[in-house]
């Protein structure tokens, strides 16, 4: 029993000094791990933290922050909640760091419509005098290219104002030969020239009759306006300024063999200028990602001074030449323009730059710019007549394409 009893402490106590070995056992370990963690090599701590250096701060790009924390692009279509309704926002393009300089650039193609400026007509008629034969002969304008270039502000503090100035160019020269061809069993006929004012009579065919008119347009516009919004998708601009114009014609004919073999010779001009107030309203719908429709107006009521002058020559011998004396006319004249088209637009490079093209028709009205029938009226009917026709009315329609560069 003491063998067995002595065994068994001895056990007891065996086991009680084997745990606290192993209690040593692992605070030395530990102990010798935390060291080695503290007083590691200084390029073993570079070898395992290599990638955790702090890189380069990245310079700030302030258009960058503006351009994604901006509630919505400033010339496109917006939520409903975004503004306040009873307001009407600002709706121009908005150009990062304030420069907000804008250049436009468009190519016209246009054609002139012109009120009085046919070449003439001719009369025939039968020996019996039951068949007479008129022949009334237009003049053709063709489409022509010219330009506009407009420069423009935006006041960026100043309730979002801008200013625009614009320049227009449309020049056009178009020449018509023509050749009298009677009716069958008609021996004769009469020419009336429409700038001379009396028939001239001779021997049709046989005849050659060479037109020539020319048309000059230079314009500037100048305008104050401010772009806002006036629903999600709609944007409107409405502007007032200045406008001044010099529109100049030209009609130059000349008739080969009529008379009796003679030719003669007919020149008229009619240079205007004008000057005065100029009005209007553009209107965009924006219907999805920057892609638009859009119609644009203006109205202009201008002072206006017109001065006609003219010759006639006869080649014979000895050469006989008339000079009308020149005449000068002052009118108020009203101009209207309309515009509608298809444009699309963009901002690029965190908001620093914008972009916009779009293609239109454009139709122009231009009022009492021909007075050179005047002096015709006057050889009809005479100076006191009260039958004299009013002046004629300049049209322009056609193609214009167009760029804006805001920066």
């Amino acid at each position: 029993m003491n063998y067995i009893g002595s065994k068994v402490a001895f056990s007891r106590g065996g086991r009680v000094l084997f745990m606290d070995m192993i209690k040593k056992i692992t605070w030395v370990l530990s102990v010798i791990v935390l060291a080695n963690s503290v007083f590691a090599d200084d390029s073993e701590i570079a070898r395992h933290c290599e990638n955790c250096k702090p890189k380069e701060p990245v310079e700030c790009d302030p258009c960058y922050e503006k351009s994604r924390d901006k509630l919505y692009d400033q010339g496109y279509g917006i939520c409903e909640d975004i503004l306040p309704e009873a307001y009407n926002a600002p709706g121009r393009i908005d150009i990062c760091k304030d420069i907000d300089l804008y250049v436009t650039g468009n190519f016209i193609y246009w054609k002139p419509l012109l009120d009085q400026v046919e070449i003439g007509i001719t009369r025939f008629e039968d020996t019996s005098g039951e068949n007479i034969f008129f022949e009334d002969i237009k003049f053709i304008t063709d489409y022509k290219p010219g330009f506009k270039v407009g420069f423009g502000y935006n006041f960026s503090h100043h309730d979002n104002w801008h200013i625009y100035s614009q320049y227009t160019r449309l020049h056009e020269t178009k020449s018509i030969n023509f050749v009298p061809t009677r009716p069958s069993g008609i021996t004769s006929g009469v020419f009336y020239p429409t700038n001379i004012g009396f028939p001239v009579t001779g021997s049709i065919p046989g005849s050659d009759i060479n037109t020539t008119f020319k048309i000059e347009l230079d314009k500037i516009d100048f305008e104050l306006g401010r772009v806002y919004y006036i629903g999600a998708n709609l944007i409107t601009t409405l502007f007032a300024g200045a406008t001044c114009h010099f529109l100049d014609q030209s009609y130059d004919q000349f008739v080969i063999n009529i008379p009796s073999s003679v030719d003669f010779k007919t020149f008229f001009k009619n240079d205007s200028w004008a000057i005065g107030p100029r009005l209007g309203l553009e209107t965009k719908w924006i219907f999805y990602r920057g892609f638009r429709l859009f119609a644009n107006g203006a109205f202009s009521l201008m002072f206006s001074e017109n001065d006609m002058s003219g010759l006639f020559v006869v080649f014979t011998s000895p050469v006989v030449t008339r000079n009308y004396k020149k005449v000068k006319k002052e009118i108020i004249r009203d101009v209207e323009e309309l515009a509608i088209g298809f444009g699309w637009g963009s901002y690029f490079v965190n908001d620093k730059l914008h972009i916009d093209l779009s293609v239109a028709y454009e139709a122009q009205r231009y009022s009492h710019t021909n007075y050179m029938n005047y002096y015709s009226h006057l050889v009809n009917t005479g100076i006191s007549s009260t039958f004299l026709e009013k002046p004629g009315d300049a049209f322009l329609h056609g193609l214009t394409v167009s760029a804006r560069l805001d920066f």
